[in-house]
């Protein structure tokens, strides 16, 4: 069976408020999705709930047929998501370096040894990627770092450890022109991986170069509309409102 993530009538109340009213999304494997809306309109609850940090009131998201309901962030991680924060948080005392080994070890099968020397490759090889040198490996993470740089470091772990699917929550804030082209490479190399993408954003400009699969406008925590690019180019010439 390939691969999917998939998310079927999906509701989300926090505080007796309704955020998320019936979302529905397949996303096969290798594949590039982009989520666009307004502020409040339920996207970044969204993909906090999918990795288990909402509590969904009901619907069903599996991951290859497997249902992640219930199961703690931990869990659905080890089981192949990753989340790259739209605000990510300072970790002092904690380096990139440790963070990374630490949650590759948590991935291990009972008795498999940790690949010492791979993790280094594909450590040094993402830093490279990144434009980072090699001090960024014992910097704490996203301590003392600036917007952009946190947005790096969100992507290079996400290069590291290589999961099936990543939900990118406005990976593209902060960044500028060359930050972006960097930002494309990594993102088109982990779909040559075959790992999927659901990417929370408010621009379309630098989407036209990834070349998205899917584009979907929420609205009221309910996909109003999917399309192609053209949706994304009605959204930035005449705003939300010519899709509405």
């Amino acid at each position: 069976m390939q691969c999917a993530l998939a998310i079927s009538d999906l509701h989300l109340r926090i505080a007796e408020k309704a955020i998320l009213r019936g979302v529905s999304l397949s996303i096969p494997a290798g594949q590039i999705h982009v989520l666009m809306g307004r502020n409040g309109s339920g996207k970044s609850s969204l993909l906090h709930a999918i990795v288990g940090q909402n509590s969904i009131s009901s619907g069903v998201v599996t991951l290859d047929g497997e249902s992640l309901l219930g199961l703690p962030p931990e869990v659905i991680a080890r089981k192949g998501l990753f989340l790259a924060f739209q605000v990510p948080v300072s970790l002092p005392g904690v380096t990139i370096t440790q963070l990374l080994r630490s949650a590759l070890q948590a991935r291990l099968e009972k008795g498999k040894l940790f690949d010492h020397m791979r993790f280094h490759d594909d450590l040094e090889a993402a830093m490279k990627l990144m434009g980072m040198d090699s001090s960024w490996a014992s910097r704490h993470v996203n301590d003392g770092f600036s917007g952009g740089e946190r947005k790096r470091c969100e992507m290079l772990q996400a290069l590291v450890l290589n999961p099936k699917y990543v939900l990118f929550d406005e990976i593209d804030s902060g960044l500028d022109v060359d930050a972006m082209v960097i930002m494309v490479e990594a993102i088109r190399l982990l779909q040559q991986r075959g790992v999927g993408a659901l990417i929370v954003t408010h621009h379309s400009r630098w989407l036209e170069t990834l070349n998205p699969n899917g584009i979907h406008f929420l609205v009221d925590g309910i996909i109003h509309r999917s399309g192609g690019m053209n949706l994304a180019h009605a959204i930035e010439a005449d705003g939300f409102q010519a899709v509405q």
